[in-house]
């Protein structure tokens, strides 16, 4: 894995986006840019790559695609944790909520811990919940090397522990071998789609920057690097700069970064990558400040999470014009059903979701009228089904 640098700076040329704007299928509404999927396949090859891509992604989802078999309720009437590192993250409390409704379902008690944002607040977090002594623990957006430790010590105590967003990849995790399972999109596919639609939006000519977390989350150098491997691998677009600081800090320092990236890359900086929403609640009141409007570049396009901000920042043509959207509630719902696995002793289901991207073309589908990624697939029927609840 390479070393990540703050601000890594590279070579860039001028490249100025001279590719018409899209129209919202929205009667009436101003034209917005956007990644479309309806557009004439690109005689640019990675182009057209990234267009079968998109098309893939932004497909309504309508099938249950998960497990169909699997053990009965376990221990109604237990107790059972839920640890975000941030809890003002929807990436975390969108899980948790579905997390909550699934665990009632089982019969279970729910309680809810604020992570605190650092590690080590992290920890101190997780060691109250350890001793709360519950069936069961599911944690979301935390380190998996750095908890393994504690994940360890609940192993011990006879509590299991699932996690959300806590590794490189889906499933178990080779340096947390006391975490069950982990619940999430493949996350370089996610960051891989958001590339794509910089790409397709940008028709080859896309100069970006990134922000993310770095080594701080491990889902974030997974992310950090589909992304830029993605932008490398068209000739016509340029990774301009790479930002990495603590989440925790993305609203409070991505504007800043944001404004001195406008001001030193100028024209050739037409698109901004992250790997969650957030960064652009931060960069947006910056960029409004320097003159940028609601429908200029530089676009915003975001792996994750799928905040309802960043729905109608979509829905609306403000400065977002994609997010990468995972089925928030629907892994709050996979969570359960692993936890429910972990404690009855079988294996984990092996399910992953298929990445979503939700563009100005597709907004209002899929849950997206409510402003979050929620597929009619069934899911909970499916779910309850397996338990044996009604």
């Amino acid at each position: 894995m390479k070393n990540h640098k703050k601000s890594t700076l590279l070579a860039v040329a001028a490249l100025v986006l001279t590719v018409p704007t899209m129209s919202m299928s929205t009667a009436g509404a101003a034209a917005v840019k956007t990644c479309s999927i309806h557009g004439a396949k690109s005689s640019i090859p990675a182009v057209a790559q990234a267009q079968i891509n998109l098309i893939k992604a932004a497909a309504p989802v309508t099938k249950w695609l998960g497990p169909t078999t699997g053990p009965k309720a376990q221990k109604p009437g237990g107790l059972v944790v839920f640890e975000s590192q941030v809890a003002a993250n929807v990436g975390d409390s969108g899980v948790e909520a579905g997390f909550k409704q699934a665990a009632a379902a089982l019969g279970w008690n729910e309680k809810s811990i604020d992570g605190g944002g650092s590690t080590a607040n992290n920890i101190a977090a997780f060691e109250q919940a350890i001793a709360l002594k519950p069936i069961g623990i599911a944690v979301s957006s935390l380190d998996p090397q750095a908890m393994e430790p504690e994940f360890a010590k609940a192993k011990a105590a006879g509590i299991v522990v699932v996690s959300n967003h806590t590794g490189w990849n889906a499933g178990p995790q080779s340096n947390a071998p006391d975490l069950f399972t982990n619940i999430t999109s493949d996350p370089a596919t996610i960051a891989m789609i958001a590339a794509d639609c910089a790409i397709v939006a940008s028709n080859g000519t896309a100069g970006v920057t990134i922000a993310s977390c770095g080594t701080e989350v491990s889902i974030c150098v997974t992310k950090e690097d589909a992304m830029q491997n993605t932008i490398k691998g068209c000739p016509g677009c340029k990774v301009l700069q790479e930002d990495y600081y603590p989440f925790e800090d993305a609203q409070q320092r991505e504007g800043t970064y944001a404004a001195a990236e406008l001001q030193k890359y100028g024209k050739s900086f037409t698109y901004m990558l992250s790997v969650n929403d957030i960064y652009w609640d931060g960069a947006i009141p910056a960029l409004k400040a320097l003159g940028v409007g609601p429908k200029n570049p530089p676009y915003m396009i975001a792996a994750g999470d799928g905040s309802p901000v960043a729905f109608q920042r979509i829905r609306q043509g403000q400065y977002q014009i994609a997010t990468v959207a995972e089925p928030l509630n629907l892994h709050g719902w996979q969570m359960a059903d692993e936890m429910n696995r972990a404690i009855a002793g079988v294996a984990p289901s092996g399910y992953v979701t298929y990445p979503h991207i939700t563009t100005i073309e597709n907004v209002n589908a899929d849950g997206g009228n409510r402003n979050t990624f929620d597929p009619n697939n069934g899911y909970k029927a499916a779910y309850k089904k397996i338990w044996g609840v009604n």
